[in-house]
């Protein structure tokens, strides 16, 4: 009987080290995606800095433009 409990316990111990590895597999894969996700945002966030800066030269394209049209 005692043999039965240590067996019993023995497998428990083993199911318990199989889900601590699968719960660390599952937060690596978790921090890479992290990672991704804020390395997406940073590439957007920069390409929308490009995209505020087209927009602003545009803007000031647009002013000279219009001056010139005035004086003219």
């Amino acid at each position: 009987m005692a043999d039965d409990k240590k067996a019993h316990e023995t497998l428990k111990e083993k199911v318990d080290d199989f889900k601590a590895d699968v719960d660390e597999r599952k937060a690596e894969h978790q921090e890479k995606d992290a990672v991704k996700d804020i390395n997406r945002a940073f590439k957007h966030d920069l390409k929308s800095d490009v995209d505020l800066d087209k927009a602003a030269d545009n803007v000031d394209k647009a002013v000279e433009r219009e001056a010139e049209a005035q004086e003219g």
